[in-house]
């Protein structure tokens, strides 16, 4: 399960973060232009949370089943000063768990919202709160906290 979960988390973060940004862009756009609130503009919102859910439980499930997650808990004195143990040990899930929060707020609060204008506003500032922490969160090849590849293979 490790070996598919793996690569599935990996390429699911690229629709996370198209979705995410497509969301973002499109509440920027209303908040500026002060457009009316869609149902395309809750539809993609939506999308973005529920894929952003998704990948948050594959991350959860990973967590529990890696091998260095798994080191880290076991050994969490010994290897607390280790980057790369401590980066998925505690700082991505960390993170990860605060960036789904913050757009999940977003998503519920936007909703709420009246009139369009403070919709699109709600949206935009939480998304792009939500997105900032997912971009330090994220392992990037060259991230100084800890380098995977863009892609994982199966």
């Amino acid at each position: 399960m490790y070996d598919i979960l793996l690569p599935l988390h990996s390429y699911l973060r690229w629709l996370v973060l198209l979705t995410l940004l497509s969301t973002l862009l499109a509440a920027l756009h209303g908040w500026l232009t002060n457009r009316p609130y869609t149902k395309a503009d809750a539809a993609i919102r939506s999308s973005a949370t529920s894929i952003a859910h998704l990948q948050l439980l594959i991350g959860f499930v990973l967590y529990f089943k890696s091998p260095i997650t798994s080191y880290f808990r076991a050994n969490f004195s010994a290897v607390i000063g280790s980057l790369e143990f401590s980066f998925f040990g505690l700082i991505h899930i960390s993170l990860m768990l605060i960036a789904v929060v913050v757009l999940t707020l977003g998503s519920s609060f936007g909703r709420r919202a009246e009139p369009a204008q403070a919709k699109h506003r709600t949206v935009a500032l939480y998304f792009l709160a939500a997105l900032v922490v997912i971009l330090i969160a994220v392992p990037w090849p060259f991230s100084p906290l800890a380098q995977r590849p863009y892609f994982r293979t199966f």
